[in-house]
């Protein structure tokens, strides 16, 4: 049994009106996967589930990390807060209609500027936020659970970052 994950990372912003005499405007942005890469290019996390232990509780480590920058650029004087949220209300699914909740998906952050979790499968999911300047980057490694026997096959599914200053 193998399974795909997917990040892509969007960034927005609110309505803002702000007037700064240095030339320096708020500014977020976000990049989830290899840096370079164009806004539509989905990095893919693939899980390999051995044949001799399906669903025996043995978490499997996905194939790659999926590295995440977030920057948010503000003054003291108009000190924004942005958050990050992760969509991963969608299963996984496989050809024949068989899903898996992402739920049974987590990760674990290399240095914690953007913290370890687990996937809510929800709409919604609040991951960090950070107010005043911030630029920090992690590498996340990503974890099937595998704590349940599955119909063979391969699930493939997406998860949506969004970055926002509400």
């Amino acid at each position: 049994m193998a399974g795909v994950l997917a990040g892509y990372g969007t960034s927005a912003m609110a309505a803002v009106s702000v007037t700064l005499k240095d030339n320096t405007s708020p500014k977020i942005t976000i990049q989830v996967g290899k840096p370079g890469h164009s806004p539509n290019r989905i990095d893919t996390v693939t899980f390999t589930v051995p044949n001799a232990n399906p669903g025996d509780g043995t978490p499997i480590r996905g194939s790659e990390e999926i590295a995440i920058s977030l920057e948010l650029r503000t003054t003291a004087s108009n000190p924004l807060t942005a958050f990050l949220t992760v969509d991963s209300a969608t299963p996984l699914i496989n050809g024949q209609g068989n899903t898996i909740p992402m739920s049974k998906i987590s990760w674990t952050a290399s240095d914690g500027d953007i913290p370890s979790g687990t996937f809510a499968g929800t709409s919604n999911q609040l991951i960090v936020s950070y107010s005043g300047y911030v630029n920090v980057s992690d590498r996340h490694t990503f974890y099937f659970a595998n704590d349940t026997v599955y119909d063979a096959g391969t699930y493939n599914g997406q998860v949506t970052y969004t970055w926002f200053v509400p």
